[in-house]
């Protein structure tokens, strides 16, 4: 689940999956009935999955709150 009350300037998951892909070439699915949840699917060697993550970590980071 995601806590978007963390994120500035993402408002829900569809902005977040969105942002996500455009800043990191990341791709997320949004929950979609599921609000402020994320799909994550993955067939791929285990060096591009920590690399994907590495990504979604850094880009949470910069969009963290600062409060």
């Amino acid at each position: 689940m995601l806590d978007i009350s963390r994120l500035q300037g993402i408002n829900d998951d569809m902005e977040f999956c969105l942002k996500l892909a455009k800043e990191e070439s990341v791709i997320l699915l949004p929950g979609f009935v599921l609000r402020i949840w994320v799909r994550v699917t993955f067939g791929i060697e285990p060096s591009a999955l920590e690399d994907g993550l590495a990504r979604i970590k850094a880009f949470c980071l910069r969009h963290a709150s600062k409060c």
